[in-house]
């Protein structure tokens, strides 16, 4: 009986938090799964051009859809509460005419845009196709996240995770395609997902609605930068990887962000179920309610980091053949860099309720302006897996700057940066010493023991918080 109580005072915020995590578990589970497939039935080369792909469509999406799918939405449905159905489908119709005008302009620019990314017109054509479908699904998806409604949004992220590998699989053993068949894999599973999210918000409400899409070209043109930034600070390695490099040492930087960013899924889950919530928090001038949920949030998240890099050296050499081997250096500053992602997704989380777009998205545009130029001036010359360290760089300046931004705008702090430095000292510290005993299992074992109990603590702070 008591367990039952205890079930059912436990809030909407928090059941969504745990239904993240719990999907995206099996959904990372699926991508562990899926790599050592892809590593061993393709070559480096051939396995390379999938991430080629993913790289120039997250900048692409970042930079035809902005705020559409991001924080700016949240927003939006509290703004037009009283027609929130009406307010998605015609965000919807705008995201899709966007993608739309994309692709008619991109067909005549073929060959220029060939040149640029390196990738061929029938994959350029499948690009422009995801981005339209993907941004159904994650307005969809940020819709029901809004509204706490977990369990479809579990679905929804479980079929789509399970849905890409499996078919991209099916496609390279039963057809003569082998590198674009995880792009076929991907853009079937993105329609098959988008298809009833189209059709709701068709029946629900016009897809072209003159005072709602004013709006969002109000609001979200100006994150144009800021989104368009975010992408190049996490893909522009990756960029210039695949042109300098080759799609060989793109493959194996990618299988080093499998495991490094492992841990994203957990980051996302805390801070897609915690935007709304943050939304509704700072609206009511409540800031220190946010620091005290964020604070051991980013301590539990930083410990789990710390696990998994216990173990890294094992689960590469567990989803890779031997020759991927050399990417394991990458791993740690990635893996550290999650928990900078985190924060700067809880930072734009609250900036959006001062729709002060121009000016937040600043920090995100002068962290991308020395990123690229990291990028561009050094990676041909130096190794490839130094991009994790300039990667891992531009999140703790991203952070930085945007943490000073938010209280410039508000007069108020979102994250205690005292104590969120000392917690990311403390994980840079343990990742130094997991990646000098990379080669005894033993040794990182027993560093990581006394991490379990301090995750346990962290954990219990972040549950008693977000359950309120």
């Amino acid at each position: 009986m008591e367990n039952i109580k205890k079930r059912a005072s436990l809030k909407l915020p928090a059941r969504a938090g745990v239904w993240n995590v719990i999907s995206g578990l099996i959904a990372r589970g699926v991508g562990v799964v899926g790599t050592p497939l892809f590593t061993r039935l393709l070559t480096p080369a051939e396995y390379g051009l999938y991430p080629h792909y993913t790289t120039w469509l997250s900048v692409l999406t970042a930079l035809v859809t902005a705020g559409l799918t991001g924080s700016a939405i949240y927003r939006g449905l509290q703004k037009y509460s009283h027609r929130s159905e009406e307010f998605i489908s015609a965000a919807t119709g705008l995201a899709l005419g966007t993608s739309c005008a994309l692709i008619l302009i991109g067909i005549p620019l073929a060959p220029i845009l060939t040149s640029i990314t390196g990738l061929e017109g029938r994959i350029l054509l499948a690009l422009g196709a995801e981005i339209a479908f993907s941004s159904t699904v994650a307005l969809r998806s940020a819709t029901l996240r809004y509204r706490y409604k977990y369990k479809v949004l579990a679905l929804i992220n479980l079929f789509s995770a399970i849905g890409t590998p499996l078919l991209s699989v099916m496609l390279v053993l039963l057809t003569p395609y082998r590198a674009e068949a995880r792009i076929i894999g991907s853009l079937l599973a993105t329609l098959i997902t988008a298809l009833p999210a189209l059709l709701y918000a068709a029946r629900r409400g016009r897809l072209f609605d003159p005072e709602i899409w004013r709006y969002l070209t109000r609001v979200n043109l100006p994150l144009v930068p800021h989104y368009l930034s975010s992408a190049l600070i996490l893909r522009i390695s990756e960029i210039v990887i695949g042109r300098e490099h080759g799609n060989a040492a793109l493959a194996k930087y990618s299988v080093g962000i499998s495991v490094g960013l492992a841990l994203t899924f957990i980051a996302n889950a805390l801070s897609q179920a915690s935007a709304p919530w943050i939304l509704r928090k700072v609206s009511a001038g409540e800031h220190a309610k946010v620091r005290e949920l964020i604070t051991p949030a980013l301590g539990a998240l930083i410990a789990v980091s710390v696990i998994l890099l216990a173990l890294a050296p094992e689960i590469l050499a567990v989803i890779t053949p031997p020759e991927y081997s050399d990417a394991l250096p990458t791993v740690y500053p990635l893996a550290l860099s999650v928990s900078a992602i985190f924060l700067s997704n809880v930072i734009s989380s609250a900036e959006a309720y001062y729709e002060r777009s121009a000016r937040a998205a600043l920090p995100t545009v002068l962290t991308a302006v020395a990123s690229v130029s990291l990028a561009v001036i050094l990676l041909p010359s130096v190794d490839y897996r130094l991009c994790a360290l300039f990667t891992l760089g531009a999140y703790i300046m991203l952070v930085s700057l945007s943490s000073l931004t938010f209280k410039k705008i508000s007069g108020e702090r979102i994250i205690d940066g005292k104590k969120c430095a000392l917690l990311f000292s403390s994980g840079a510290f343990y990742a130094f010493l997991m990646f000098v005993f990379r080669g005894v299992l033993m040794s990182r074992v027993l560093l990581a023991i006394p991490v379990l109990p301090a995750l346990y603590s962290l954990a219990k702070r972040v549950y008693g918080e977000i359950r309120e």
